[in-house]
């Protein structure tokens, strides 16, 4: 019998002619000052560096919402990282949030709603579950669902609580970034769970732009990159480990320079940290006219 899948599905791996595995001088040019930034599983890897990255912006005030509550240091490490570049303190809330229980997101809305004030500019969706590598077959149904209760049912419930949020600050940036991967595009044996559910949440962040973009909400879909992180080492097969070299301060200075300034273009699509986004901008009339960038039904 011939194997599956005839073809290899695109992943956009190479979409941009430079591919980076680390920050670089063009990303390191964001400014955020007075924005209010929530990250959801910010207490370490990938949301922590995105933290701490919008501090060294300038970011006002940011909050971390975590199931874990193993801040630590955390707030420490923030308020240095807006010392070292010259900013006022940073207001740090920390909180604890499961995104899989409606009334702990609605009780978070809640309390940073009044923490601060109100506002919030920057909604960045990072809390993320793998279950480990096992073929459909041989899966933990529990585990398996769980995925999609944190990576899809999480983002729903955040883009319900927080959206509206989002959209009552007039001038704004009112993004929201939703940590993908490049396993939505891959077809791989053994990541039926993680891929589908990262897969779904790049038509969710579309049917929000559809929803919500002419409000002036701008919904971004992001993969950080081969990074090497708790949720990786527990979930991904040993041998494709090595495999995950890139630095963590890729995404958190990419996530920030994206979210430092409103392109309408290119929100809905999805996004890669290890291209090149001075690149990306200058195709920018490419990829509007060819609608690229987007999953689609080729026929």
């Amino acid at each position: 019998m011939a194997s599956y899948p005839p073809v290899t599905p695109e992943n956009g791996a190479t979409f941009t002619s430079i591919i980076h595995k680390s920050s670089y001088p063009f990303i390191r040019t964001a400014r955020h000052e007075g924005h209010h930034i929530l990250i959801t599983g910010g207490t370490r890897g990938i949301g922590k560096s995105i933290a701490l990255s919008f501090a060294r912006a300038g970011a006002k005030a940011i909050a971390i919402a975590d199931i874990s509550e193993s801040f630590g240091q955390l707030a420490n490490d923030i308020l240095t990282a807006a010392k070292e570049e010259g900013h006022e303190p940073t207001q740090v809330v920390l909180t604890k949030l499961d995104v899989t229980n409606e009334e702990s997101v609605r009780k978070c809305a809640d309390a940073i709603k009044n923490e601060f004030k109100g506002k919030l500019d920057i909604l960045v969706n990072n809390a993320g579950f793998m279950t480990p590598a096992l073929p459909v077959t041989e899966s933990d149904s529990s585990n398996w669902w769980r995925t999609m209760e944190v990576n899809l049912k999480g983002v729903y419930l955040m883009s319900k609580y927080f959206i509206p949020l989002l959209l009552s600050v007039p001038g704004g940036p009112r993004t929201m970034i939703n940590i993908n991967s490049v396993a939505a595009h891959n077809l791989r044996p053994m990541a039926s769970a993680y891929g589908t559910s990262k897969f779904a949440v790049l038509k969710l962040t579309e049917f929000l732009m559809v929803e919500a973009g002419n409000k002036g909400l701008l919904a971004y879909s992001v993969h950080p990159g081969a990074v090497l992180t708790e949720l990786a080492e527990k979930g991904m097969p040993p041998e494709t480990l090595s495999g995950l070299n890139d630095n963590v301060d890729l995404p958190g200075d990419t996530v920030t320079w994206l979210s430092s300034e409103r392109r309408e273009w290119l929100a809905g699509r999805y996004i890669s940290c290890t291209w090149d986004m001075k690149e990306l901008l200058k195709r920018k009339s490419e990829i509007i006219k060819g609608d690229k960038l987007k999953v689609r039904l080729v026929v």
